[in-house]
């Protein structure tokens, strides 16, 4: 079989094979969108790109680009990711991060993690050990409460200028 992706003949000596051979196409299965399985990449792994991801996801490798996950996502305590990330789930910080975090559920930052960007997730956790540098946005859209004027309760709807006697 691979003698055919390759386009090589097994039975052909190495040297009346073909210098210039183009390789043929390898087509790969569709992934199963409901698999609960988990995959893991080992901190000797190195790569660029678009990392996409249907189940859960740790990384404990180095990655420049953008991760999008469907599942949970784990940055372990060996990565280094300089990524825009994308979650419809949780993302755990273990490792080094300089990039925005997007979750539609949980971001945690946990251990001696290290992460350099803004988080937008209803929730957000920081460890007392890690370092963060960024902004949160835990309303995702909601308006922020700006309207303090209803927090004197026992003046009775007084101006704090009548309570003091005019002054």
């Amino acid at each position: 079989m691979l003698s055919d992706v390759f386009g090589k003949k097994s039975n052909e000596p190495a040297d009346t094979q073909e210098k210039n051979v183009e390789p043929k196409t390898v087509q790969f299965m569709e992934p199963n969108r409901k698999s609960s399985s988990v995959a893991v990449i080992s901190e000797d792994v190195e790569f660029k790109g678009v990392l996409s991801s249907a189940s859960h996801l740790e990384i404990n490798g180095r990655f420049e680009g953008e991760i999008l996950a469907e599942g949970p996502l784990v940055i372990g305590e060996t990565a280094i990711i300089k990524a825009s990330i994308k979650s419809d789930a949780n993302v755990v910080v273990r490792g080094k991060v300089q990039g925005n975090i997007n979750a539609k559920e949980k971001v945690e930052v946990v251990g001696n993690a290290q992460l350099y960007g803004d988080v937008t997730s209803p929730k957000f956790s920081l460890a007392e050990t890690a370092i963060f540098v960024g902004k949160t946005d835990t309303l995702v859209g909601k308006p922020p409460v700006s309207d303090f004027s209803n927090i004197f309760t026992r003046l009775g709807g007084k101006s704090a200028s009548a309570a003091n006697g005019g002054k």
